[in-house]
């Protein structure tokens, strides 16, 4: 399902994954830049009918982003459906996958495939998990991955219930997750990137 959040971005909702046994949806963020190519933060399965509302928005696609070390899975077949574009991703990322080993390293400064647009910011400070984080300056929308989480554990079985309400990411009370506070070592690193998504006033 795909809705449109304000002029120029939109969010479309893909299979379910199940992660620590609780069932977790996947999202996709588009993004017409200025240009009119498209920027695809996530990207989810690349279905028929996926292919379709980007060929309503124009089909060319610019960048495909994989923000943390966790979100890779559907990669490959968006490389193979559009060769021309860029991919980018978190560095830890580009280590623990080979087939991403020569893609562009997400940092603290956005390329210029889509500077005009859209600025991002890498929250480091834990060696287990950073993740780039995206802001798109028409909007004002802070793009986050995992992050920040608000899951809906509605319907879910007791123990991934309990996971999630302990982690502090269960609806409507979601946080940044438990362990990745626990797990920060440098605190100073992370405090500086969230002071940088607070100058742009999202």
């Amino acid at each position: 399902m795909e809705f449109q959040i304000d002029k120029d971005i939109w969010s479309i909702n893909g299979p379910e994954v199940v992660f620590a046994s609780a069932p977790m949806h996947t999202r996709m963020t588009v993004i017409r830049l200025q240009d009119g190519r498209l920027w695809i933060h996530l990207p989810i399965k690349l279905t028929q009918k996926v292919s379709g509302f980007l060929a309503e928005l124009g089909g060319s696609v610019a960048a495909l982003i994989a923000p943390n070390k966790y979100h890779y899975m559907f990669i490959e077949p968006w490389r193979t459906a559009f060769p021309e574009t860029k991919v980018f991703a978190e560095e830890h990322l580009t280590r623990k996958q080979p087939c991403l080993a020569n893609v562009q390293i997400l940092n603290d400064s956005s390329p210029s495939i889509y500077a005009q647009n859209i600025d991002q910011i890498v929250f480091r400070g834990n060696n287990l998990f950073q993740e780039a984080v995206f802001f798109h300056k028409a909007h004002g929308s802070l793009i986050f991955t995992d992050l920040m989480t608000d899951l809906n554990t509605k319907g879910m079985k007791l123990l991934p219930r309990l996971f999630l309400r302990f982690e502090g990411i269960s609806y409507p009370n979601g946080s940044i997750p438990r362990v990745y506070r626990c797990f920060t070592q440098d605190k100073a690193k992370a405090r500086d990137a969230l002071q940088r998504t607070r100058w742009w006033r999202p």
